[in-house]
């Protein structure tokens, strides 16, 4: 059974000054690093008595702020960005009944994106129409993905759609929400 690529997969093969891959700032585990460290330096140079509670709560609130700081530091999610616009992009889901399949692709193959409001939604996640766009509509792809034998498979190939296709839609997926 041939593969399609996913949409990730796509944008990694674009060229950087199209679409890059970045990562989230490093700003926020050192917001959360800062006071986590002057807690503990706070509770450690003072001399406390055993039942004073200010400090196990300066020390517990230390702690847990360090550990936030580090975890945000060494795990930080992967965007992509528009290059044109410095841009990120954002993805969206729309879900149909799973008889919709057909319809739904033959639709996506000849670009008469305004009949989607026709197809039946669904809340149900067996078929769903992935779509990653900028907000302003310069960068925009999607993908139908089904799931079948217990995992999600890309049914059809990755397809770059204009401005006006971007509208469209982006009004379904707003109505839908």
């Amino acid at each position: 059974m041939e593969t399609n690529e996913s949409i990730e997969q796509v944008f990694d093969n674009l060229d950087k000054n199209i679409v890059f891959k970045t990562k989230n700032s490093l700003l926020w585990g050192f917001l959360f690093l800062i006071p986590g460290i002057a807690a503990l330096v706070a509770y450690s140079t003072f001399e406390w008595e055993p039942n004073n509670a200010f400090a196990h709560i300066l020390f517990v609130a230390g702690s847990i702020f360090l550990v936030i700081g580090i975890l945000k530091c060494f795990f930080r999610k992967s965007k992509y960005v528009s290059a044109s616009n410095n841009k990120e992009i954002v993805p969206s889901l729309l879900y149909f009944n799973l008889s919709e399949r057909e319809k739904l692709i033959r639709l996506l193959e000849t670009g008469n994106l305004s009949e989607l409001k026709t197809l039946q939604p669904s809340i149900v996640e067996g078929l769903k129409l992935r779509i990653l766009a900028t907000k302003d509509g310069q960068i925009c792809y999607s993908q139908v993905i089904a799931f079948v034998m217990n995992e999600y498979v890309n049914v059809t190939a990755v397809q770059k759609h204009t401005m006006a296709d971007y509208q469209i839609l982006t009004e379904i997926v707003s109505s839908r929400k």
